[in-house]
């Protein structure tokens, strides 16, 4: 009993060691960054993106800034539009142009998936999702607004 004992006592240490971190909660400076997407030929409005069939949906560009200054990497970027691989980009500006002709109307899941390379040679992926609604012509859009460009920003931990 007293060799239990002795070994709970020294296992309650070796567990306060490797317990997990609060990382997620509290920004980390070597690792949190901004990763800037500009879509072009879509508009948006009350947070909805819309593409048309008659004009493709293109992500212009993406970039990457670390919030303490620093610029990081994109080793990779990869597309996919309802669930299925589209496009892989691996030189910047990462673009990526989809054919909305053969998309059904209706909304559509895009999936970013960003490689970035940290400032210490480490690996980080991330992903985005965004949903777009296609609609058959520029027509048919909500009144008052047109297709244009859209960048928004999102931060990687």
């Amino acid at each position: 009993m007293k060799k239990f004992i002795l070994i709970l006592l020294l296992l309650i240490p070796i567990g306060l060691l490797v317990s997990c971190s609060d990382d997620v909660t509290n920004p980390n400076p070597e690792t949190d960054c901004q990763v800037t997407l500009t879509f072009n030929n879509v508009a948006v409005i009350n947070g909805v993106i819309y593409a048309t069939q008659d004009y493709p949906l293109e992500v212009e560009s993406i970039s990457i800034c670390s919030n303490d200054g620093s610029t990081k990497g994109i080793s990779e970027v990869e597309y996919s539009i309802d669930d299925h691989a589209s496009s892989i980009a691996k030189y910047a500006p990462f673009t990526g142009r989809f054919d909305t002709r053969n998309l059904a109307e209706g909304t559509h899941p895009l999936g970013v998936y960003v490689d970035l390379l940290q400032s210490n040679n480490s690996q980080v992926s991330d992903s985005m999702q965004y949903t777009f609604t296609v609609v058959p012509t520029v027509e048919d859009l909500p009144a008052g607004i047109e297709l244009g460009t859209f960048t928004q920003t999102v931060l990687v931990r």
